[in-house]
């Protein structure tokens, strides 16, 4: 963080009125880390030109600010869903489960595949490793290296094409559980 922020005193002077304004908000127990989430956003997204009119801190942008992060708590909040460990319906079976040839036999596949790319051209390999390694989309891809989304879309549509067909028996093998029936490395 490089620029200065000495605004953010001014602002911070009233800290126990942005409180009172969160516990309005009906939030008693994290209205602290709240008004601290604001300061950070306020530094990060916003300049004292906005906040601070006649040396006086606008209470209407803090009370916006405020309201959007005690709004966005409340919403990843309501995502977590808790379970009670008393309650025996809430409580999750696993089955041991040991499938120690399936994982084999994909990861078999995965080393085929892996294999089949090392023949490919740089550009191919490099693309459809990028694209299936990283989370970033087509449209991502095409932003950060300046290479087109349709050229792309077409050599990752042309990779697949060539995986699909050239594996298309080992993965019916492995779908199907015969998995002593897949090519060997």
């Amino acid at each position: 963080m490089d620029k200065p922020a000495g605004w953010l005193e001014l602002v911070a002077k009233d800290h126990d009125k942005w409180l009172k304004i969160v516990e309005s908000f009906g939030e008693h127990q994290y209205q602290h880390d709240i008004v601290q989430e604001a300061y950070l956003a306020l530094y990060k997204y916003t300049s004292a030109e906005k906040i601070i009119h006649d040396g006086k801190v606008s209470e209407g942008y803090m009370y916006f600010t405020l309201k959007t992060i005690t709004f966005q708590f409340y919403n990843a909040k309501r995502k977590i869903t808790k379970i009670s460990l008393d309650d025996d319906e809430s409580v999750i079976q696993l089955v041991a489960e040991d499938n120690l040839e399936e994982q084999k036999a994909f990861h078999q596949i995965c080393q085929l595949i892996d294999q089949e790319m090392e023949s490919w051209s740089w550009y191919n390999r490099k693309l459809t490793e990028l694209y299936r390694d990283t989370d970033m989309s087509i449209r991502k891809i095409a932003a950060e290296t300046n290479i087109s989304f349709v050229s792309i879309f077409n050599t990752l549509k042309n990779c697949k094409n060539e995986i699909k067909n050239k594996f298309q028996e080992d993965w019916q093998d492995y779908e199907n559980g015969d998995f002593d029936k897949i090519t060997r490395i």
